[in-house]
């Protein structure tokens, strides 16, 4: 055989190999994309989901009969608004409701 053939046959083995590679490896990719594909659909509808709970959790008339339910609140009463710069009241109410100069708190007398 001539030279010529020679390296005419070993390239197309050489070139028949790499392409043989090549798909396999276009194969294998496309299979991750497709589970990749349906593992995004499957976190879409999850999402969906979590939303639809997310709005029937806090709808309101269920918001409001859990804190009448579980909480111990009521309207608010008129003693326990102060008007921030009022010139008639120099001092805020703390949480026992006890009227505090606020000279007092800053530590000025």
């Amino acid at each position: 055989m001539q030279r010529s053939t020679s390296f005419l046959i070993l390239l197309a083995l050489g070139i028949g190999f790499v392409l043989f590679k090549v798909k396999y490896e276009v194969v294998e990719i496309e299979e991750k994309f497709l589970k990749t594909l349906a593992q995004v659909t499957k976190e879409e509808e999850n999402i969906h989901i979590l939303k639809a709970e997310w709005s029937h959790l806090n709808e309101p008339q269920r918001l409001q009969s859990l804190a009448n339910k579980y909480l111990d609140i009521g309207p608010m009463k008129t003693q326990q608004v102060v008007a921030l710069f009022d010139p008639s009241s120099h001092g805020t109410i703390d949480n026992g409701g006890t009227h505090t100069h606020l000279a007092s708190q800053k530590g000025v007398e």
